[in-house]
């Protein structure tokens, strides 16, 4: 298995929002699909008939590529709930406990608000769902999914093949789990290892998130977001037909300028998600 590691930043990028690192796992020999950076074609690669998680974590946040995407939206419910909820082609449904599903703000034990990013030193917010703008005040943050040691299966009404979301707190027992052909599991020890950065186990500060694009080679149609210890925060997410990349900072609009290398990482599971 070969690596390379890729890293894009200059110190004041870093220090505003901390490094940008994409990496990506796949076993010897196998060929990947075409990967899109930022509206770039940055490699061409090809696919086997069998399904791979292609996975990029960075803590900047995901960009979708032209497709049909499907947003989903969280900040009409109460909280904490576990109410099961619909929108414009996707329902959530939740096995949680009461304290948890859709959440807001922080519960000491129980969850912490997903860090967006950095500012002067302290840590960001997302205010709302992808795309929203982000604050450094916790308390007008926006509401986000929170499994407990449950889990929240999201159905989406027609097939998908990306998936991106803010992944807060990282926990190596967090997992998402894809109905697609080889019902593929991205854990969050592999997505701990992704991230560039990456504090420590659970942390709650800047450095313990990281947001995440994963394709997969096979269409799915559900995802579900599990934990063994309390607890997997995600927000900002969508999903799309389409590949999700993570664009460059804005300082840095030519690709290339502080191009570090690259990096292969693939996460696969050999049997089907449970219906």
């Amino acid at each position: 298995m070969k690596y390379i590691n890729l890293c894009f930043g200059t110190d004041a990028d870093m220090e505003t929002q901390r490094s940008v690192g994409w990496s990506y796992l796949s076993n010897a020999g196998v060929k990947m699909r075409d990967i899109l950076l930022a509206g770039i074609a940055l490699l061409g690669l090809s696919a086997q008939a069998n399904a791979a998680l292609i996975t990029q974590a960075s803590l900047f946040t995901p960009t979708a590529v032209p497709g049909t995407t499907t947003g989903i939206g969280l900040q009409d419910a109460t909280t904490p709930s576990q109410a099961s909820i619909s929108g414009p082609g996707y329902t959530i449904d939740f096995a949680v406990a009461a304290d948890q599903g859709i959440v807001r703000g922080a519960s000491a034990g129980i969850y912490a608000v997903p860090v967006a990013g950095v500012s002067n030193g302290d840590p960001t917010y997302l205010t709302g769902d992808f795309g929203s703008a982000q604050t450094m005040n916790a308390g007008v943050s926006g509401h986000y999914l929170s499994t407990g040691t449950g889990s929240i299966t999201i159905t989406f009404a027609a097939a998908q093949t990306a998936l991106a979301l803010l992944w807060g707190s990282i926990d190596s027992s967090n997992a998402i789990k894809f109905n697609n052909a080889a019902g593929d599991t991205l854990t969050g020890a592999t997505v701990q290892s992704l991230t560039d950065g990456f504090v420590s186990n659970g942390f709650q500060g800047p450095g313990g998130s990281a947001y995440l694009s994963i394709l997969s080679d096979t269409p799915f149609t559900r995802v579900s977001l599990t934990s063994g210890v309390v607890s997997f925060e995600a927000a900002g997410l969508i999903a799309s037909t389409a590949p999700i990349s993570v664009p460059e900072p804005a300082s840095l609009a030519l690709f290339g300028m502080g191009l570090l290398g690259m990096g292969l990482v693939r996460s696969r599971k050999s049997t089907n998600m449970p219906s």
